[in-house]
């Protein structure tokens, strides 16, 4: 008998006992115009996975939004990492909802309603977004990834397998993001929205058109800055979205008078080489009034992370760190 070379998934887990199910957002009806044959179809369903405590603490729900061409398996671990920020935020009392976002993982893509994508990103993908290669210079400094970096290695090819392309009519992607998220927050009642990269636009949209379901929004490494140019893809010509926003511009300074309502919490990584970008987008929102709260993980002292920080080595030291804002920012208590 061959003898596996690493522990089974299930020996190695660390027993939690959960409550867990799935179901589906149907998408918005339409005429089927794009197959040319005029009969009903959906725009945008999406799928979403959630688990929860056995023992409900009254905390309330975070909501995982994925990034560009990943899925919300991003948020379990599946890569590095043996655990996700799913399961961090259910043994800290958390019900935990992932949302594969329109055209995203198990939430089919139809390109007749959906548009083209971009390629699937593959392993020049992930070298050049998330795990910079051995002969990359910015390598070295990317130490929360202790993993191999190349084909072949497991968490490499776990990642890559993980991924495909984004769809290229951004403006749609993100309106189908937002109205699935506040279709989810209709279901789970208030919850903390927590935000990847090319994910982040559905949670400002959400938290702009039901400011009451969103109880704070944590956005990590959101896409910026502001009115980026993404080529093929558009632009994010609304400032962080490529959808509008809610501006109140009675007053000398324009507000974001929607958005204001809810606490937000960036996150950024020191080996990413986004932290210019964040920051840019962290003044934008404090200049439209939005109580923006910024971490550098280095100078809360973990150091090393790059844009994939969310099933990187630490990520369990991160979410712990943001737990605790969240408590503070929402008035919860958390272990």
């Amino acid at each position: 008998m061959t003898v596996p070379a690493r522990p089974a998934p299930h020996e190695s887990a660390t027993p939690v006992h959960v409550r867990r199910g799935g179901f589906w957002l149907p998408g918005d009806p339409h005429g089927g115009d794009g197959h040319g044959d005029g009969a009903p179809r959906q725009l945008g369903p999406a799928w979403v996975q959630w688990e929860a405590p056995a023992y409900l603490t009254g905390a309330p729900p975070m909501v995982f939004v994925h990034g560009g061409g990943g899925q919300s398996t991003d948020w379990l671990g599946t890569a590095g990492a043996p655990e996700g920020w799913a399961h961090h935020a259910v043994r800290a009392g958390f019900p935990a909802y992932l949302l594969d976002r329109p055209g995203h993982g198990r939430s089919p893509w139809d390109p007749a309603l959906l548009g083209g994508r971009t390629p699937s990103p593959g392993y020049p993908g992930l070298a050049a977004v998330f795990v910079p290669d051995d002969g990359d210079p910015r390598a070295g400094a990317h130490t929360a990834w202790p993993w191999g970096r190349g084909a072949g290695d497991a968490e490499v090819d776990a990642q890559v397998a993980s991924s495909a392309g984004m769809l290229l009519d951004t403006a749609l992607g993100q309106e189908l993001d937002a109205r699935r998220l506040v279709d989810l927050l209709e279901r789970t009642g208030p919850a903390v929205v927590v935000t990847h990269s090319a994910g982040a636009p559905a949670g400002w949209l959400a938290a702009d058109r039901r400011p009451e379901l969103v109880l704070a929004v944590v956005a990590v490494e959101p896409i910026g800055p502001p009115y980026k140019d993404l080529g093929p893809r558009g632009s994010l010509s609304e400032g962080p979205t490529a959808v509008p926003l809610t501006w109140d511009r009675s007053e000398p300074t324009p507000r974001l008078s929607r958005l204001a309502r809810t606490p937000v919490c960036v996150v950024s990584g020191s080996a990413s080489g986004r932290a210019v970008d964040d920051r840019v987008t962290v003044s934008f929102l404090r200049d439209g009034g939005v109580a923006t709260h910024h971490v550098e993980l280095a100078a809360e002292g973990l150091p090393g992370n790059g844009h994939g920080l969310i099933f990187e080595s630490t990520n369990r030291e991160i979410f712990d760190l943001l737990a605790r804002w969240v408590s503070e920012a929402v008035g919860v208590s958390v272990p």
